[in-house]
């Protein structure tokens, strides 16, 4: 009788990494030009924020669906 044990997934791991379920870009990627509304509902351009300086986005995950 062979007892098999699940996969143990690192921490560091995104999951899922799957074609359904993309993980997005990996740090370094250039980033797409995007249009999002800011806090006050005003639409903001992400090139055009940015000036051609750098910039740092970061991608939360709602624990909530």
């Amino acid at each position: 009788m062979s007892t098999q044990q699940p996969e143990q997934v690192p921490a560091t791991r995104r999951m899922p990494a799957t074609d359904d379920f993309p993980t997005g870009p990996a740090v370094g990627e250039t980033l797409p030009d995007f249009t999002l509304p800011d806090q006050r509902g005003e639409q903001v351009n992400f090139t055009k924020a940015r000036e051609g300086k750098r910039a740092l986005v970061v991608f939360q995950r709602s624990t909530r669906w």
